[in-house]
């Protein structure tokens, strides 16, 4: 049995770990969840963001970043036993889907003969190494859309859209944030309360929120897929973007086509065929196709214009969503000035840039992908259509291609 006291050694051994030195939030966290582990507290999403954020707790927003931060943690906690904590007699490690510190002492199973074998087996150890090095980089260069993310020298950051949410009465009578498509902004607010005034007593505009449970899924699965390349982002908010930031580094985007929105600037800009439209302007075209699925009946304001050259054709397509159960998103990975590549996912609901998220960091779906379009193209736009039921086990289907050439 491990004793309070070696629990806390153990504590502040990682604290003062290389590894642990210069990260604070993993510190804190790390330092409260084995204090917890200590006296045996169950611990869970809620209690750790309430614990953490006090007064400043946000249910969606704080809860989804305390799961990323656990993530990180777990991270962290590898990389320390795994080097410089190879040899402690007490490991440590948070299992997926738990917020619990497990101990447990780590068997010396070392001996004399072990060493040796160790050390005969070092050169082919080396060949085995160098040949999955040579391996890595031959596949990283078969990955047309990711290879330049981590291998251009520019840091990357995920951009999240913030989503607008006005505070009012609830069904049992407190006070929550509440989330209507059709207000983006204070404006929309005061505009559609205009003809009811009395309602400003119990309704006011909120913030804005960028972190929740759909964002969540898409920056685990990214941090996944850089984590495998050795890789890593930061994150901030779309509204903290400036025009000069897309020319120095790379960007993933995930959000929406809603209003003004410096990444449709920069689709139109760099895209050649395809272009994003305001859904009240009908150009003249040939063809209008309307990949509307099943049920949907919701248009957030743009739609895609894509000029078929072989066909010789304008095609005006209707972005449609029903908000919870069928959504289009459009995915574009383009270069950018100075060497730069940026990775575009438009859905108006989010749940539809999720599921691209997921299918363009699936190893499985990206490498089929990849051999089925980007032979000679490192630039492409895609639309898919998403279906699902209440925004989950959902399907997606890829319904246009252009290679931007």
């Amino acid at each position: 049995m491990i004793s309070k006291e070696e629990k806390i050694n153990v504590l502040n051994l990682l604290l003062n770990s290389k590894t642990f030195s210069k990260s604070t939030t993993s510190n804190i966290l790390l330092k409260y969840l084995i204090e917890s582990s200590i006296v045996n507290k169950n611990l869970n999403a809620s209690d750790i963001s309430i614990e953490l954020f006090g007064s400043q707790y946000q249910h969606e927003k704080s809860e989804a970043t305390v799961r990323v931060n656990i993530y990180h943690l777990r991270k962290k906690l590898k990389k320390y036993f795994e080097g410089e904590g190879l040899n402690d007699s007490i490991h440590i490690e948070i299992k997926r889907g738990q917020y619990g510190v497990s101990f447990y002492k780590k068997e010396n199973t070392q001996s004399r003969h072990i060493q040796k074998v160790k050390f005969a087996l070092a050169a082919g150890i080396f060949i085995l190494l160098t040949a999955g090095f040579f391996t890595y980089l031959k596949q990283s260069k078969r990955d047309p859309i990711w290879h330049a993310f981590f291998t251009n020298g520019k840091e990357t950051t995920l951009y999240l859209y913030d989503i607008f949410g006005y505070y009012g009465p609830t069904l049992f009578n407190k006070i929550g944030w509440h989330r209507d498509y059709e207000l983006n902004s204070s404006s929309d607010f005061y505009n559609a309360i205009e003809g009811h005034p009395d309602l400003l007593k119990d309704y006011s505009p909120g913030r804005n929120v960028y972190v929740n449970f759909l964002s969540a899924y898409s920056v685990n699965d990214l941090s996944k897929h850089f984590s495998r390349h050795k890789n890593e982002f930061k994150i901030h908010k779309f509204h903290n973007l400036s025009p000069q930031q897309l020319k120095e580094q790379n960007s993933i985007y995930l959000g929406t086509l809603k209003s003004d929105n410096a990444f449709v600037d920069f689709f139109n800009l760099k895209s050649k065929h395809v272009k994003l439209i305001s859904s009240n302007i009908t150009p003249k075209t040939k063809n209008i196709e309307y990949f509307d699925g099943r049920n949907a009946e919701y248009n957030e304001g743009r739609n895609i214009q894509y000029k078929d050259a072989q066909k010789n054709i304008d095609t005006i397509i209707e972005l449609k969503s029903n908000g919870h159960s069928h959504e289009h998103v459009l995915v574009a990975k383009l270069n950018g000035d100075n060497n730069t590549v940026n990775f575009l996912f438009f859905s108006n609901h989010g749940f539809g840039g999720t599921a691209a998220v997921e299918y363009f960091t699936n190893p499985d779906s990206l490498a089929i992908f990849n051999k089925t379009h980007l032979q000679q193209s490192e630039e492409f736009v895609a639309l898919f259509d998403v279906n699902g039921k209440e925004r989950t086990s959902m399907h997606i289907k890829q319904v246009l291609f252009d290679d931007n050439k």
